[in-house]
């Protein structure tokens, strides 16, 4: 076996996905989601069986329940559910390299569907001073565990960042956005055949050595969210360690990535629970 390959699957940088329809069970248009993220993910999870490696692929969008796992080929771990710990990237721990499909660009972002982890209640994510989008709280939480991002692919934004930050990944652009809720992408044929030869090439990568993970040389990681209402901050701030120093933004603390991608997730959870009891309220 030639290792492990973690898939860590999001939705709102896969081609065709610009309607909240198409983001959720219930909605009209979520069969449309489930279409093209079962469709891509068995296409790059089959090539890396194929080359000898096991594969997880962690269902990571909304109430990650979005991948048809029973069309997965044999060889493959599906990590689906919500809410689960370390949520885009849970299963990934002792991989060869990983693999981000259908990522998006980060709130404020002039992109389509831009948002960074809850675009419900989340304005703003920095770390240690960073604007964090998924793809770099999440490629630096596998770099502090040893694991490189070998390909990301997703909406074409995002391409400048995955640049900045991790040069040795296959960059594959899925979309280029038109507006927040729009965006262009190329037939399914040619977005399977483009993913297909990123995929070979995030092989060849691996392989050569060239893939690096993403380390910053920080004593301690201060992760801050500025929430799109006080509200929500007031509910984040009640757990322990934060520090609330605007009427909007809540900061923790912490001694490594894990322990601040962690708190991440809480403040978000306790203002997401705020955001539903306000609006059951109106």
């Amino acid at each position: 076996m030639a290792g492990k390959v973690f898939v860590s699957v999001d939705a709102e940088g896969l081609p065709y996905i610009v309607s909240p329809l198409q983001l959720m069970p219930g909605r009209s248009l979520f069969s449309e989601l489930r279409s093209v993220a079962t469709r891509l993910t068995r296409l790059a999870a089959a090539l890396l069986v194929e080359q000898g490696y096991s594969v997880v692929v962690a269902d990571s969008h909304g109430l990650m329940v979005n991948i048809e796992p029973q069309q997965m080929p044999r060889g493959v771990e599906v990590v689906r559910g919500f809410p689960r710990s370390l949520s885009m990237v849970a299963g990934a721990r002792g991989s060869s390299y990983a693999v981000f499909l259908g990522y998006h660009a980060r709130a404020g972002v002039d992109s389509v569907l831009a948002h960074s982890f809850s675009s419900r209640v989340v304005y703003r994510l920095t770390v240690n001073g960073l604007e964090a989008s998924e793809y770099l709280f999440n490629a630096l939480l596998l770099g502090e565990w040893g694991i490189p991002v070998g390909l990301v692919a997703g909406s074409g934004e995002l391409g400048k960042e995955v640049e900045q930050y991790t040069p040795w990944a296959v960059w594959l652009p899925l979309s280029r956005s038109t507006g927040y809720l729009s965006s262009v992408s190329p037939s399914i044929e040619e977005v399977e055949e483009d993913l297909r030869e990123a995929v070979k090439e995030s092989i060849r990568r691996s392989r050569a050595g060239e893939l690096k993970p993403l380390r910053m040389a920080w004593d301690a990681v201060e992760v801050c969210i500025e929430f799109m209402s006080p509200a929500y901050a007031e509910t984040a701030a009640l757990m322990p360690g934060t520090a609330r120093d605007t009427g909007r933004r809540v900061c923790y603390r912490a001694a490594s990535v894990e322990e601040a991608y962690r708190a991440m997730e809480a403040m978000v959870y306790l203002g997401g629970f705020t955001a539903l009891l306000t609006q059951q309220m109106r």
